[in-house]
């Protein structure tokens, strides 16, 4: 028992929970970006690395919003089969899927009983046994063996005083990494992206769109009367509208798209893969839902009605740098807000 605690010793002392927190926290952001794939593969990859773990193979699978587990990243095996499989979805009634329902840490060494794609993977590779790892809610880890002989009591007690004393607190340190992220590029009242994160998000689009030879629109939008509606209402009906009008912008966006509030009663949105009249129509979209929907004592508004005015402009059209976009864009709304209101206007149109 004391050699089996001393090498315990030596994995835990040659292992930075930080690096284990860095894969868990990448693959918790998996259904934010596809490009958080790469950042818990290099996670996978740093267990992998030591010495110990050569003879195994790992995945991690993430749960996603619909309760699917999806593979977010491999280790172990050769990059075709890693290429093959990582990114696929598994079925209901694979073990993984039953295992991560059940919440229990599992030995599993039947593996004539796994489905679907994964039952592939295992012929393939030859995998005698599997240790099931699941991670809270989140997702699960899946230590494999690689050779013909299954996991000895020893290489399960090991990977159980690792997973006690390495993962369990690095996940710890990852749900906390991953909740002060999203506190710090949040606006609070409405849950919307904040300003910074909204020009962190522009410079990285217009550049990933200049790689990629594609458009951008960029839509900025201000409430109208809004100082009105705050003098005859008071604040805490203020933010109420802010919350609704926030609401309704995410409800009228796609999933890629960058809602933000951008500083008191003005909001944006970055259209990614979207020219002028795509972003047009989006627009014309959103100012109707906002003009159709019944705020509280909107009545009392110039026109008895809570409307927006949008201004819009188009990468590459209009502009080819960030800070450009955003001034071509702020100048079309401002035309907007001078010539009635309650309308869209694209740079460039008028």
């Amino acid at each position: 028992m004391l050699w089996i605690n001393q090498k315990i010793g030596q994995l835990v002392n040659n292992i930075n929970p930080k690096d284990i927190a860095f894969l868990l926290a990448s693959s918790l952001e998996i259904n934010k970006a596809k490009r958080s794939r790469l950042k818990a593969q290099i996670g996978l990859d740093c267990l992998y690395s030591h010495n110990y773990f050569k003879n195994f193979i790992f995945e991690f699978y993430f749960k996603e919003t619909n309760y699917k587990l999806r593979c977010s990243a491999l280790a172990g095996l050769d990059s075709i089969l890693k290429n093959y499989y990582i990114g696929k979805s598994i079925t209901t009634d694979s073990l993984v899927h039953k295992v991560f329902i059940s919440k229990k840490i599992s030995l599993l060494s039947d593996m004539s009983k796994e489905k679907g794609r994964r039952s592939e993977f295992i012929q393939k590779l030859k995998i005698q046994s599997s240790f099931f790892v699941p991670v809270g809610n989140f997702g699960i880890l899946v230590v494999n063996k690689i050779n013909k002989e299954k996991l000895s009591d020893y290489e399960i007690r090991l990977l159980k005083s690792f997973i006690n004393e390495v993962l369990t607190p690095s996940l710890e340190l990852a749900l906390d990494n991953e909740k002060n992220f999203g506190t710090s590029i949040r606006d609070p009242l409405t849950t919307l992206y904040n300003h910074g994160y909204f020009v962190f998000q522009l410079d990285r689009e217009i550049e990933n769109a200049k790689r990629g030879g594609n458009s951008i629109c960029l839509v900025m939008i201000d409430i109208d009367y809004f100082k009105h509606y705050n003098d005859k209402n008071g604040h805490p009906k203020g933010d109420k509208v802010l919350f609704n009008v926030a609401k309704i912008l995410k409800e009228n966006t796609r999933k890629g798209d960058i809602v933000a509030r951008y500083g008191g009663e003005e909001f944006a949105i970055i259209l990614p893969n979207a020219n002028s009249s795509g972003g047009y129509n989006k627009a014309e979209q959103i100012r109707k839902a906002i003009a159709d929907f019944k705020f509280d004592r909107e009545e009392f508004q110039p026109g008895g009605n809570l409307t927006i005015s949008l201004g819009l402009a188009d990468f590459p059209l209009n502009a080819t740098e960030p800070n450009e976009l955003l001034e071509k864009a702020d100048k079309a709304l401002y035309h907007s807000k001078n010539n009635g209101k309650n309308k869209v206007s694209v740079y460039g149109g008028f």
